[in-house]
Formats: C-alpha cells, structure tokens, sequence
C-alpha cells in the first residue's frame, strides 16, 4: 500500500502499512501498475487473465495512494476520488452494485470526494477523508464498516464516532484507524483478539486498543494488528498460531498489545496474511511469522517466531505484506518481491515461488507498493519523502539537511541562514559561521525524476542542548529492552556516554535511545551528555535498575556435627535480592533457616536430611532447588548390662552404640569368651564353649571426634 504526498495542513494519510510524511505537494504524472491473478479483475487492465509481470493501467491516472485487498484493489487520486476495481461481492467496490462478476476495470465510488487515504480488505474497503473522518463499505458480517449494524453495504456510509482519524488499516473482517493522539480504534471480528480490547467480542463500533500510546502507524494483517510506536519499536496482538506476533511464544492468540522482540529502530510495518514485516532506519528488513512459501526472505521455509533479517535487501524505503508474498521498494525506485508466486504475484515474469528477494524486472520510479491476496499493485510517479525533511547536527558545527526521498535521481539543496540565501551551500550539509543560540536555519530540497519533483523543507531556530525530565523504566535480565533518553536543541543533539558504565547488554546510540538485552541484574549509574554545537553542551545522570529472576547457586553444603554450632548460606542470586524459604522436606533438628538463605545453629540429631528451598523476589518463576545437609555425631556406647551367657547355648547380644555415620565396633583389650565372635556393627554371638568371667574394652568409631571406648563383661555360666 503507500503513502499520498499531501499539502501542508492537510490530514497527513498512509495506508496500512506505509509511513506517515508531510512534504510539499509533488507535481508531474504517475503510473500504476499491477500483476498477478486477475481472475476477479482485480488487476484492473481489462482482462481476468493472471500477469506474471507487471502491466500498466491506461485507465488509472494522477494515483495518489493505492491498496490491493484479498479480491479486490482500490486507488484515491490526486483530487480526492476513489476508484475500485476486480471482485465485488458484498459491495466492495462501493459502487451501489452488489454482484459477483468481476469489475475488471476501475470504476469511481461515488459520493467520496476529498479522500487522502483507502485500504482494502477481504471483501469490505475504508476511506480516510481530509477532515479525518472515516467512509467504510462491502461486506459487514462482522461489523467491519464500524456503523453499528452486520449490514453489509454497496456505497460509503461513515463510521460511527470517529474524528482525527491519521491512518486507516483493513483486515480479513476487522479495520483498524491511528487518531492523532497517537492511539488506535478497532471494530468488526474479534474472534483471536484482533482487536486488541481484551476480549474476543465482535464490536460494530470503535473501541479502543488497550495499552497503545503514542502510534506512529498502523497494519492490519489478516487477525492480527501491528502499531509503531514513536520510539522505533513495535507492539503486536490478535492471532499468533503460526508466530505472526513475534513475542517468541506459543500462544494461540493475544487479546492486547505484546511487544515484538529485538526490534528497534523501525522507520515502517507490514502484516500480512500470517507473516509480518519492518523496515529498519538503516534500511534493512526483518520478517518473523509464517513461513511456508518463504515470505519471511532468510533463504529458509522455517516459521520465525521472533525477528529475522530478510537476506540481500537494503536500502529499502517501504514494504507491503500480501497472503504469503512480501514486496519491497528500494529508495531507488526499484521493486524486490519474495515468496509464494503460484499466480505470478511476484512480478518477475514466472510462478516459481522465491525464499529470498528477486527484483521485478521492468519497475523504475516507483514510491507506492501494495501487496494483495495473490496480486500486487505499485505506483511510479514524482519522488516522495519518507519522513519528514529535518535538519540535524553531528554535536559539533556541522548540519546535514536529510530529507529521504523515494525514487530521486536527482536531489538539489538551498541552504538560508535567517532567511538569506547563502551562497554556494548546494550540498546536504553546511557549517555556520557561529554556534550562537536563535539563528534560523532553514534546508529547501527538490528532487527529481522522470515524472516530475517534489519540494521538502526544514527550519530550525538554534538553540543549546538539553535533556527532558524522566526516569528509565526497570530491566529484566534476559528481556528485550528499549528506552530513549530524550534531548532538545536546535538542531538535534547527539546523545553520549560521558562517565559511568551501561549496564551490560545495553547499547546507547546517539538519538539517546538505550537499547538490548541486558545480562545482567544490578544498579547502573551513568551520565549522559548531549551535544549539538550550540552553547555548553547538556549533561544528566541516570540510574537503570536491571532485576534479575532469582536462581540458586550450584554448591553442596558441608556436614554439620551434632553438639557443633553450623552456618552455611544457600546462595541465591537476582535483583532484587531473593527471599529464601523451605518449601518441603526437612530441617536437621537445631537447624532454622533465614530468609536470606542462611542456615545456622547447632544440630542435635544426626542423619541425611533433605528439603527443598525456593528464592522469590517478584522477578519472573521463583527458582526452587533440592538440597542435602548431613549432620554427622560422634560415635558413642550406651550404658546397658550385658546378659550371661550359657555353655553350649547359642548366644546373640548387641552392643548399643549411637553416632552418625554408625560406628564400627572393635576389640581394642581383654579376651571374649571362647566360642563367641565380634561383628564390626558390635554384635558379639556364637556357641560359648567355656564357662567364666570375661572382660574386655571395645572402641567405636566413624571418623567423628574421638573414638569411643567402653570396657564390658560377659559371664559364661
């Protein structure tokens, strides 16, 4: 889908899932191009034949905007109509007609005038007007036209309660809309939370997507929606059975945002059928969800739950994701396009299916792309910008005017400084003569192409660096991490690590956004600077506090002794420090465990105890772990009188020892009676073969302490 270059003070209108731009209006013509099936007519050139490469519409001039639904394709032109082509059942088209022959050239919706923006779904289509008020028409099963009936409707009718409306977005049975305070209204199907309201309640009115502030932009895929948020990351709800989201889980779906993970940076989205994908500000791609025709563009048929990186793209300006295809516009103009091409939606005159970006051939100077259920639409026309024009500084004295266009082949500059020409400043940078606060300093641009230019413009009034109030919200170890450290100043300041350390994991760029996966959980303090080449550059010092789910150290405790005062601490780390508590088993008696771990006293009973301990501290699963303490006694007899014994009678006697591990009892002096032996465990037995008084000394030990001894007596009568 794309972007429509519109005056200054006019609603500033992208499809799902361009970006949002304000840029003087371009001047000069435009061409529109569509391939793939065309069996409901939905490429618009008169025929219901499929076109494996692109072919031009002759009957489709001065496009703004176009939007390539599941079965049908709409274009708003540069005065405002809207124009509707292929399949028009339930009324897509907005024609007044309902029938089900294919419209295989465009036809004017009627009554839509002064339009900046339309999005196609499966079978129900959105327009954005100026005065931000959104028209919705096709098929309503499930309330998708936002008017509060399941009527289904042939022409425009409005969506009920809506205003300020920036961006439109059309899913299979559910359309989303980006306010100008930066959140997002859904409506229609809600069966796997498409519509991000916490419930799965089919709405035929907007509600709002809970926890989303600050949107940028918008895309519906077929349920489930993306939203850019103005710090360059990405949130994602709705279905996720094949990974579309890209929080890395299973979950079948998710009736609120979640943020995808290990994206940052991100300049414009896309969704798709089942796969999604963002443009990077460094002009590469990454794709994550489905991935059975290789639409995600890794060279691979594997489903990617979290983020990749599309192979051999760069520099890319816009993407559009269709039903399991996925195409790209260069900044040059030029078209890539991957994945399934059974009906030669990718444009490069065959129906072979790619894994990884092929160009189309024959595309020059194209600034819209739109990616359908099997077909593809593009518009080639003057250069457009891709944001808006601004002017930065590299902390010293230098500027740099960017303003990215799409399709320039050539680019001029004019440099003012307090609103005098200044001259033989024609580059994209320029050095002032001073770094005094209050200057005005203003960049025009033209760039050029075989259809025409277009203008962008910039000012500034310098003004001396600073940072914006604000605490850093907490770390996880382990979880993705983003948070800009927000700086002021004309012209924008680079942002810098003066003193302190980063927590690890963590990497600060120079817009102040701080940014990965940390590694590890502590108190961070650092100070910032931020420079911009006017006045005393900013200074700021902030703490991040990065927690850490609680785990147990690997150790094994030592042996305790009965009678022996033991300290011994289980180890648990994590931020906050965790709370150590038993969970099951038990102590060694005299034993107590504190909450810091420690296990103090002193025991009284030996044995082999095992328990196990668990650490919380509020950060992820508590950790829990089984532990052993042996508590080890010193061998020791116990007072008791040894029976007699008779001649010729068989004779068994134990003598009682305690201790842990059990003694092994030894003769150390004396005689035992003749017939009788000495087992280790101390028991004396056998036939007594002589009649008398025997003493003898016995010593226990276990390797506890000292031996024990004890000198015994057995009468043999």
């Amino acid at each position: 889908m794309g972007v429509r270059v519109v005056a200054a003070g006019a609603v500033l209108a992208v499809s799902a899932p361009a970006v949002a731009v304000s840029a003087a209006a371009s001047s000069g013509s435009s061409q529109t191009y569509a391939w793939g099936r065309a069996s409901e007519g939905e490429l618009g050139n008169g025929s219901t034949a499929s076109r494996p490469s692109p072919v031009a519409l002759s009957d489709l001039s001065q496009v703004a905007q176009v939007s390539a639904g599941f079965y049908h394709s709409l274009a708003v032109r540069t005065d405002g109509t809207v124009w509707a082509w292929g399949d028009n059942r339930e009324g897509a088209l907005g024609d007044g007609t309902d029938t089900r022959s294919p419209v295989p050239t465009p036809v004017q919706v009627p009554g839509l005038t002064d339009m900046v923006q339309v999005a196609a779904g499966w079978n129900h289509s959105l327009g954005l007007r100026a005065d931000g008020t959104v028209w919705a028409w096709g098929d309503n099963t499930s309330g998708e036209l936002g008017d509060g009936t399941t009527t289904s409707r042939a022409t425009p009718a409005q969506v009920i309660g809506l205003t300020g409306v920036t961006q439109i977005a059309a899913g299979q049975s559910y359309s989303l809309a980006l306010r100008s305070d930066g959140a997002v209204a859904a409506w229609g199907d809600n069966y796997v939370g498409e519509l991000g309201d916490g419930t799965t309640t089919k709405r035929t009115t907007p509600v709002e997507v809970h926890d989303l502030t600050d949107v940028t932009q918008i895309a519906a895929g077929e349920t489930y929606g993306l939203a850019l948020r103005s710090d360059g990351t990405v949130a994602a709800w709705g279905n996720n059975l094949v990974q579309q989201l890209g929080d890395g889980t299973a979950v079948v779906y998710r009736a609120t945002p979640a943020v995808v993970r290990g994206l940052t940076k991100v300049t414009q989205i896309a969704a798709g059928d089942e796969n999604s994908l963002a443009v990077r500000s460094d002009g590469t791609v990454a794709a994550w969800g489905d991935n059975a025709f290789g639409e995600v563009g890794d060279g691979t048929t594997t489903r990617r739950p979290t983020p990749v990186t599309v192979s051999g793209l760069s520099d890319v300006a816009r993407v559009s994701a269709g039903y399991h295809h996925s195409v790209a516009v260069r900044s040059d103009g030029s078209v890539a396009a991957w994945g399934h091409n059974a009906s030669g939606q990718l444009g490069d005159g065959s129906t072979t299916n790619r894994a990884t970006p092929a160009t189309v051939p024959g595309l020059s100077s194209v600034t819209e792309i739109s990616a359908g259920g099997y077909h593809t639409l593009a518009k080639a026309g003057p250069p457009e910008p891709t944001t808006e024009a601004t002017i930065t500084g590299d902390g010293g004295s230098k500027l740099t005017c960017e303003a990215p266009f799409i399709s320039a082949t050539s680019v001029s500059y004019t440099w003012l400084w307090d609103g005098a020409v200044v001259p033989g400043e024609t580059t994209a940078t320029f050095t002032p003569v001073t770094g005094d606060a209050g200057h005005q300093v203003a960049c025009q641009v033209t760039a050029t192409n075989d259809f025409g230019t277009a203008d962008a413009s910039a000012t500034i009034t310098t003004a001396p660096a600073d940072f914006t109030a604000g605490n850093p919200p907490t770390a996880i170890a382990g979880d993705h991490y983003a948070y800009r450290f927000a700086a002021t100043g004309s012209p924008t300041p680079k942002v810098s690590l003066a003193s302190g350390t980063l927590p690890p994991g963590l990497v600060l760029d120079t817009d102040g956004s701080l940014s990965g996966t940390p590694s590890q959980g502590g108190t961070y303090s650092f100070t910032l600077q931020a420079t911009n080449g006017v006045g005393t550059p900013a200074t700021v010092t902030k703490t991040v506090v990065v927690n850490a789910p609680a785990k147990f150290a690997t150790a094994t405790a030592p042996a305790a002794q009965v009678g022996k005062s033991f300290s011994y601490q289980f180890a648990a780390t994590g931020t906050p420090a965790p709370t150590v508590t038993r969970a099951s088993g038990t102590l060694p008696p005299g034993l107590t465990l504190a909450t810091s771990g420690i296990l103090s006293g002193t025991p009284s009973q030996g044995g082999t105890y095992s328990f196990t301990l668990q650490a919380t501290n509020g950060v992820g699963t508590p950790a829990t772990v089984t532990k052993t303490v042996v508590v080890n006694a010193p061998a020791k007899f116990t007072t008791a009188t040894t029976p007699a014994a008779q001649v010729g009678k068989y004779f068994i006697y134990q003598f009682p020892t305690t201790g842990y591990p059990a003694p092994t009892v030894t003769r150390t002096s004396g005689t035992l009676p003749p017939g009788l032996q000495l087992a280790t465990h101390g028991t004396l037995s056998g036939t007594p073969s002589k009649s008398g008084t025997y003493t003898f000394t016995l010593q226990a030990t276990n390797g506890v302490g000292t031996p024990a001894t004890a000198t015994k007596t057995v009468t043999v009568r």
